[in-house]
């Protein structure tokens, strides 16, 4: 009993490690990488692994709630390859319900594990959510090997992290194969190893941390971020993000952050947002459209919703749609 305990903790305590680091993550991701949405994802891949993992503090440590820890540990599982596929499959033009769909089996195979436990199910579900991990890392390496590789930096940083993920399903596999308790902690060890190393050799790559490299820009590139803008009008394609017109340019997405920002004086979103605010302004003064409602104006410009486009307006305006085309009519009268 004393032995089961102590392998317990011993899983319990890489458990916790993870956890730990996964904070770390959700700081650098979450509040340095405001401008690409893909570190937020990196960051929930992460934290769903820290998940999986810290199923061992519930299971050996606190026996009375252990299906609470079951459950959660079935959905981090269960939501690594979706994620993963997603960060990689341009998720951000997936329709919504596509996007909901993949992660039906999380939610449901946690609430089996927590309302049936304990049962056979419980391993059958965390064998096939493992086996279903394969085929979705697989699925994230080919669109991975799809892309373009404009971005040398932060392709190599990805790179890692399918490695890293790949090295992760193998200690999940390691488990499930050895089925013993001892062999258990140790994979759960060797999976903290994986993200650790994954989390120091990010901390050695500027773009993964949110910094900007000190780099020159060349006047060709510059060029072309601003022709996307004030010629192409890329900022009309509704959810455009960084990295898309950083595949769509050929460009790194450092650098076309930087040009962004050398141009306009702003971050990508806010530019963005800009330049739609600014095509919505001459749209409502202009006669010609007195008949079409506000809200088509915004859709043309970009806006993929109302309450978008309202809380966009109001901000770099100060006033709403109407009240601004009030306001033009008294300054023309």
């Amino acid at each position: 009993m004393n032995e089961v305990s102590l392998i317990g903790l011993f899983g319990a305590l890489a458990g916790v490690g993870v956890v730990a680091a996964l904070l770390m993550f959700s700081f650098f991701f979450f509040v340095k990488g405001k401008e690409d949405a893909k570190m937020k994802v990196v960051g929930l891949i992460f934290l769903a692994i820290s998940l999986r993992l810290a199923k061992s503090i519930f299971y050996f440590l606190f026996e009375g709630i252990a299906p609470i820890g079951l459950a959660l540990g079935f959905f981090g599982l269960a939501s690594i390859g979706p994620l993963a596929y997603l960060l990689f499959a341009r998720g951000e033009n997936l329709k919504k319900w596509r996007l909901v769909s993949h992660f039906f089996l999380p939610i449901g195979g946690a609430l089996v594990c927590f309302f049936v436990s304990p049962s056979p199910w419980e391993t059958v579900l965390y064998k096939f959510a493992t086996g279903l991990l394969a085929l979705y890392l697989v699925g994230a390496w080919m669109a991975f090997s799809k892309q373009v590789k404009a971005d040398k930096i932060t392709g190599v940083w990805h790179q890692r992290l399918l490695i890293a993920l790949v090295l992760v399903w193998s200690c999940f596999v390691y488990q499930h194969l050895s089925g013993d308790m001892l062999a258990y902690a140790l994979g759960a060890f060797f999976c903290a190893i994986v993200v650790y190393w994954f989390f120091f050799l990010s901390l050695r790559t500027p773009v993964a941390m949110g910094r900007t490299l000190k780099i020159n820009l060349p006047d060709e590139k510059v060029e072309l971020v601003q022709q996307a803008f004030e010629s192409v009008g890329v900022y009309k394609r509704p959810g455009i993000t960084i990295n898309e017109l950083s595949r769509d340019l050929e460009i790194p997405a450092y650098v076309v952050s930087k040009a962004v920002k050398e141009l306009y004086g702003k971050s990508f979103p806010e530019t963005v947002n800009h330049f739609r605010i600014k095509e919505v302004k001459r749209a409502l003064v202009d006669p010609a459209n007195s008949n079409l409602k506000i809200e088509s104006l915004a859709y043309d410009v970009g806006f993929s919703t109302p309450s978008s486009f309202y809380y966009a307006f109001k901000k770099h305006t100060g006033v709403t749609p109407t009240g601004f085309q009030k306001l033009y009519e008294l300054q023309s009268a």
